[in-house]
């Protein structure tokens, strides 16, 4: 809520400055308490033709209606750069609020925090399908929606300028995610990041001069991906049911066990994705949707099988909803006994342990996953290693 500040503001004509066809400068008068400031409009009018009472041109002709909009549009600036000063935190002085016309006070000119963040969005919301997928989007209208909610709570502000940004800004921030949103320490980071971007563009274009994230460092929690083991990956393969949504949730998670594709990359997967080399090896060649790094991706015999088998419908692997089919695959692994929580990008790690399992390489896993950095990748060896690690333990020693 923003108070209105106590002035008066009022046009004058200063006669003693007439000149010779008659006509005097309009004046505005701004006072606030003992103080006061005079300024010209630079509007002239014929002494004659001014209503002191009334404070506007006598008339209706073409001369007075105009000058009489140009005041009534000047009144509404001013009481609109007055809601941006208390919005800013100043204190409302004559000087001030006539300098703010006049705009002279460079500190309205600079850029807020949740200003630059809005730009960003709407950048992005311009790339949906070209690079940008509507989970990104998505992740970036929530990431702004809690960084308001986070400076009207701790700071009872409805912006922040970025000169304003600091590391205790940052971890304020943090823990306030952590605390009063009930994040993990990823999932905090995980805003903390899209903040990180939004004042990294910023720097770029010189609207901050110190970046707040450059002494700052975002740590994120080692977490374990999930990922099925050969035992349970037979398990699922050999299940069979009567209910096709389960059948055809086993084929879906199955194609992305062969593949190594995301959920969304799995859905928008096309006809024209499909490639044949010149030794008849078929590719899947696509863009991550996610990334928009080119996948190529050699098409095993048995998701070949899978793409067969749904030929001919409205897309290439009828897949259900990211709800639904997290959904069923509840179920199936309940069937198979298999006691862990899967979701469908347990495949996609399932295929890269998979991968590297068998003996291929991390820099190619990591190229056929379409991952941007091989660190992303190497959480998948630290799985294999202490995979093996617990299988040699397993072995008995041999005196």
């Amino acid at each position: 809520m923003i108070n209105k500040s106590n002035y008066t503001l009022s046009f004058t004509v200063r006669a003693s400055k007439m000149n010779k066809a008659g006509k005097a400068p309009i004046e505005v008068l701004i006072a606030v308490g003992d103080e006061r400031t005079v300024f010209s409009t630079g509007k002239l009018v014929a002494l004659e033709n001014w209503n002191k009472d009334k404070q506007c041109v006598r008339g209706t002709n073409s001369e007075a209606v105009v000058l009489n909009e140009f005041l009534k549009s000047l009144r509404v600036r001013i009481y609109e750069e007055e809601i941006k000063l208390v919005k800013h935190g100043f204190a409302i002085t004559a000087m001030l609020l006539r300098d703010a016309l006049l705009n002279k006070v460079e500190l309205i000119k600079e850029e807020t925090i949740l200003n630059v963040y809005k730009r960003h969005n709407e950048m992005q919301h311009k790339q949906i399908g070209c690079g940008i997928s509507k989970g990104t989007y998505a992740n970036s209208k929530h990431g702004l929606s809690l960084l308001e909610k986070f400076i009207q709570s701790k700071y009872n502000r409805d912006d922040m300028f970025l000169r304003e940004l600091n590391r205790d800004f940052i971890e304020e921030y943090r823990i306030w995610l952590l605390s009063e949103h009930g994040l993990s320490q990823n999932g905090a980071v995980k805003y903390l990041s899209l903040l990180k971007k939004v004042v990294n563009r910023a720097v770029a274009n010189n609207k901050i001069a110190f970046n707040p994230f450059a002494s700052y460092k975002l740590e994120r929690q080692e977490v374990s991906p999930d990922f099925l083991n050969e035992d349970e990956l037979r398990r699922i393969i050999n299940f069979n049911s009567p209910l096709p949504r389960l059948e055809r949730t086993r084929d879906m998670f199955l194609f992305a066990c062969y593949t190594g594709l995301s959920y969304i990359d799995v859905k928008t997967l096309k006809v024209e994705h499909l490639e044949r080399d010149n030794q008849g090896r078929m590719w899947i060649k696509k863009k991550r949707v996610k990334t928009g790094v080119l996948a190529r991706i050699p098409l095993l015999p048995n998701a070949k099988m899978l793409i067969d088998k749904y030929a001919g419908g409205d897309t290439l692997m009828p897949i259900y909803s990211d709800k639904d089919i997290n959904l069923y695959l509840k179920d199936i692994a309940i069937l198979c006994h298999i006691d862990k929580r899967i979701t469908y990008h347990t495949a996609r790690h399932t295929h890269a342990t998979m991968m590297l399992t068998l003996g291929v390489d991390l820099y190619t896993v990591s190229k056929l996953l379409g991952h941007t950095n091989i660190q992303t990748t190497q959480i998948y060896a630290k799985l294999v290693d202490e995979s093996k690690k617990k299988a040699i333990d397993l072995i008995p020693n041999i005196s």
